[in-house]
């Protein structure tokens, strides 16, 4: 490339660089960035504005550091809202109080109230606060001695199921409430045994109370037939061959008259005879049976005459 046409180059960019440094969107040094608007540049840059860091320093700017009460009632040009701290309250701990009225100026004119102290911030993280913090969040439950104690006494140190667990335990349960209705069955059925074991007692003492007055009676008859024993022979006779129909009339002929007074006691195979009849007198008594009477029948008549 010649020389000239190199310079020919130049002189054309430095007229493009001229006209564009006419362009209103080319910032001007003379101008001091005057042209620049600043709240799109701050907004673009992330940046406060110098209203904006005052108010963020405000506090700091009002704000006092003393040593004591007596410190803070010295101070001079408080504003409303003035914020002090104060290193002993008076009880060797720190305090901020916030300026609410003012009326000289001075600190000793000027209304103070307390907004926070070492105390507060003591206190409010104490074991029981805390406790009560947690504790007030849904599905949060207080862990005492109580609960603790009933975990004490989970001494499993494997891994269980459960599940498995739990079904094992309702059919134990299932099982045990089987257990106890036939537990249930069995007390009853022992309550009706010995109901009727009851029952069976009193009816065999009642037995032996009509056994003992047959044995009194019998005792009677005895002294009664012993006065009488030279007055009467005892006789016993068996027939056999004799036939009937059950319920009819059998006759029998003694071998002697029986002596009045005395009761003839007759015994069907064994089995005494009630339904009788006979004339004093008689040889001839007369018995029914509810059987039927067959010659091989043992019919024993036991009198006296």
């Amino acid at each position: 490339m010649s020389e000239q046409l190199k310079i020919k180059q130049i002189e054309g960019l430095a007229a493009d660089l001229a006209t564009r440094a006419l362009d209103a969107q080319v910032l001007k040094i003379a101008n001091n960035l005057s042209d620049v608007n600043a709240t799109n540049a701050r907004t673009n840059l992330s940046l406060y504005s110098k209203s904006e860091v005052d108010a963020l320093v405000v506090g700091a700017k009002n704000a006092f550091n003393v040593a004591d009460t007596t410190a803070r009632n010295a101070l001079t040009g408080l504003k409303v809202t003035d914020r002090v701290f104060v290193n002993d309250d008076g009880d060797t701990k720190w305090a901020l109080y916030i300026v609410t009225a003012v009326t000289t100026g001075t600190g000793s004119t000027s209304t103070f109230k307390k907004i926070a102290d070492e105390d507060l911030f003591t206190n409010a993280l104490t074991a029981a606060a805390v406790k009560a913090a947690y504790e007030s969040n849904a599905d949060t439950f207080a862990y005492n001695g109580t609960a603790k104690g009933k975990v004490d006494k989970i001494t499993v140190s494997t891994n269980i199921n459960l599940d498995t667990l739990k079904t094992t335990a309702d059919s134990a349960l299932a099982n045990a409430a089987t257990a106890q209705t036939t537990a249930n069955s069995a007390n009853t059925a022992a309550t009706a045994a010995q109901n009727t074991a009851n029952s069976a007692v009193s009816s065999a003492a009642s037995a032996g109370t009509k056994a003992d007055q047959g044995i009194a009676a019998a005792a009677a008859a005895q002294t009664t037939a012993d006065s009488k024993e030279d007055a009467f022979t005892a006789a016993t006779e068996t027939f056999t061959g004799l036939t009937g129909a059950a319920n009819a009339t059998i006759s029998i002929t003694l071998g002697q008259v029986p002596k009045a007074g005395f009761n003839i006691g007759i015994f069907f195979n064994g089995l005494r005879v009630k339904s009788q009849t006979r004339t004093n007198g008689s040889k001839v008594i007369t018995f029914t049976v509810p059987y039927i009477t067959e010659a091989s029948d043992d019919i024993i008549v036991a009198y006296s005459y």
